[in-house]
Formats: C-alpha cells, sequence, structure tokens
C-alpha cells in the first residue's frame, strides 16, 4: 500500500471525533477537503498512521454498544478489519478493558511495531503491524497497581514515548498515577514524579498519584521531555528523574495537550483552560508559545475566536504539530472547530466546523 490515494506533498489529518473518523488533506496547508470514513458513528478516540512506507490506518473505536474495539484500514477508512488477537486482558489479571486511548507507532527501527494505551491502564505491544497483541507484564502486574487511582477520565494510559536513542527505554504517563519509566524493554517499572506538584493531594508530594495529562519527547535531546500536567506544565532534561515547573507567565495551571517544533524544538505549545470549566481563559479561545523551553509563553490569538460566550477546550491528543519548516499547528476543540496555522502559530485559520467533539487531530 501507497500514499497514492493523495498527492504529493499532501498533508493529511487524522481527526478523531465523539462520532466518526474524518480526513482533511492538503497540498498548501491553506485550502483543506474534509472526507467521512466509514467509522461515521463510532466514539473515536484516536487515530494514526503506521510508519511511513506502509501507512495502514489505525482507530480506537469505543462503541457504547459494542465495547472498546482497535480496528485497522488498508484503504485509508473505506473499510476496516479487526485484529486476529485482540487487546484482552488475561483473566488472572481482574481487569476489565474499559476504552482504548492511544495508539504509538514503533521506533524508525522497529516498523512492524506498535503500542497501545489502555483504561485500565496497561500498555500493550504489536510486532506484527497490529494483527496481535499482547500486554506488558511490568505494568499489569506492578506491585503498586492496587494503589493506583482513577482520575475523572478513568485510568487511562494515553502517552507512549518510545525513547528513539534506546531501544530499552520508554515512558508513559497514566491518569491519575503520573509518569514512569522502563530502562529494560518493560520488564520492570519505576515511577519517575519528582517534583511535580499535586494540588489535588496532600503533602508530601506523593511518588505516584499525579495527574498527567500529556508527555512529549525533544528529538534531539532524548533525556529533555515536557509535561502538561494537572497542576501546571513540567520539563525534564534528566529523563524524569527530576521536573523543572515552567509553568511561569501561563494565566492557568490547567490543560490537556502539548506539542513542539520539531525544527525550533526549544519552541513548545499548548493550549491552557479554566480548571473548574475546561474552557479557554478570558473570553478568548488562546494557544500559548514559549520559544525558550518554558522560561517565558506568548499569547498567540490572531485567527482565533474571542468574546462573550466562546467558550472552548482541547483534549489532550487534539493538538499535534507537522514535520514541515516552518512548522504547522493542528488543534481541534470539544465545540468541534478545528483550526490550523501554517506559520508556527502566528496566524490561524479554521478549516472545519460543526464537527462532533474533536478528540484527537494527528498529521502525516
Amino acid at each position: 500500500m501507497t500514499f497514492n490515494h493523495y498527492p504529493d506533498n499532501s498533508v493529511l489529518l487524522l481527526v478523531g471525533t465523539a462520532s466518526g473518523l474524518f480526513l482533511l488533506s492538503s497540498q498548501d496547508r491553506e485550502h483543506w477537503k474534509i472526507e467521512e470514513t466509514s467509522l461515521k458513528n463510532e466514539n473515536v478516540y484516536h487515530a494514526v498512521f503506521n510508519a511511513p512506507g506502509n501507512y495502514r490506518l489505525f482507530a480506537t473505536d469505543n462503541s457504547n454498544t459494542s465495547g472498546p474495539i482497535l480496528r485497522y484500514s488498508d484503504d485509508f477508512g473505506q473499510t476496516w478489519q479487526e485484529p486476529r488477537t485482540g487487546i484482552k486482558f488475561p483473566a488472572d489479571s481482574g481487569l476489565m478493558l474499559k476504552n482504548i486511548w492511544l495508539i504509538q507507532p514503533g521506533r524508525a527501527t522497529e516498523p512492524g511495531t506498535l503500542y497501545v494505551g489502555t483504561d485500565q491502564a496497561c500498555l500493550w505491544t504489536s510486532h506484527d503491524n497490529g494483527e496481535s497483541w499482547e500486554p506488558d507484564a511490568g505494568l499489569l502486574y506492578h506491585p503498586t497497581r492496587e494503589q493506583w487511582q482513577p482520575g475523572a477520565g478513568g485510568m487511562c494510559l494515553h502517552s507512549i514515548v518510545p525513547d528513539y536513542s534506546n531501544p530499552q527505554r520508554m515512558w508513559v504517563a497514566i491518569s491519575s498515577v503520573g509518569c514512569m519509566r522502563t530502562e529494560n524493554g518493560g520488564k520492570t517499572w519505576e515511577h519517575v514524579n519528582k517534583n511535580i506538584g499535586a494540588r489535588h493531594l496532600p503533602p508530601p508530594t506523593p511518588l505516584f498519584g499525579n495527574c498527567a495529562h500529556r508527555l512529549i519527547q525533544h528529538p534531539e535531546h532524548p533525556d529533555t521531555l515536557y509535561l502538561q500536567d494537572h497542576c501546571g506544565q513540567y520539563k525534564t532534561l534528566t529523563a524524569g528523574d527530576e521536573w523543572i515547573d515552567i509553568q511561569n507567565n501561563l494565566p492557568s495551571y490547567f490543560g490537556f495537550p502539548i506539542a513542539l517544533d520539531r525544527y525550533n524544538p526549544e519552541t513548545i505549545y499548548t493550549a491552557v483552560v479554566v480548571d473548574d470549566g475546561r474552557y479557554n481563559v478570558n473570553n478568548q479561545f488562546t494557544i500559548y508559545r514559549s520559544q525558550d523551553a518554558g522560561q517565558h509563553w506568548e499569547e498567540l490569538t490572531q485567527g482565533l475566536p474571542g468574546g462573550e460566550g466562546v467558550r472552548m477546550g482541547v483534549l489532550r491528543h487534539a493538538f499535534c504539530a507537522d514535520t514541515l519548516n516552518p512548522c504547522g499547528l493542528y488543534v481541534g476543540t470539544n465545540t468541534g472547530q478545528l483550526f490550523a496555522s501554517n506559520d508556527r502559530g502566528d496566524s490561524w485559520q479554521q478549516i472545519a466546523d460543526y464537527l462532533p467533539r474533536i478528540q484527537s487531530v494527528t498529521v502525516v
């Protein structure tokens, strides 16, 4: 299978919503075409293509009627299949699959490998392009699991970061457990949450119990990661051993997504919201950008809506950046609008409206 379904140099967005998966394509990042897939009424938390050169499309279908199913398509969403061996907890775990949250393609050196994060919190791996799945036993039977507690959205493993510099190292983030790291390919995992605030828990700051929201890795310095947490924005320069607060001048500590500019990876983006309402601060939908790795944040509003009654939120996987230069940014809202910028966030245009609640946006 190839990508010739679309013209050369196309940018393709996969937009997962509460009622279906949509594809948006553009050759110039200004004019966009929107298409439905045959997942028209399903609750799609996340969708991705596997590694370049394959283009098998995966989507999480968290149907209220048939339960959570991982699906894949080899014809750009026209028809869908299920894995031969799906995602199912072993009987001795006592756990039940509630939702499938995230699909993460493997490293460039492992093109047939994918990872999935679920609620109940577990990491799943496939080495045959999604045909069969196995749980990570180190997480599934972790000695602290009985003490884990769910966040408001469940006990979801929502971020998976396979270290591109070390095939044995990986990080995951779980709500509301926090960040965890393995150095031995998943045999054992340790909690790595030092210095992360926990306003919802009594002091001292616990080893785990933090409500991590989104975790990403710096593309040039593998020990540097950025975290959007329930209690603020953080970065680590030590692979998670210690975290640094980069909240600084942001108007709210609460938000879900975080993204970065691959060609200027000290430039990071987020969308913070009012904690008790999960919508934009001060009647203005705003994306925040830091060009110095979190020391200072600037407001990006050109082309974004503002005024009385503007109430938009952005979920943890509904914000992403492409790998072009200048960086393109794509953000979907929980009220069904999709905005794009082709100039690193300096200006924005609305490229879709009246969609169902947007739960994820990923870009090829």
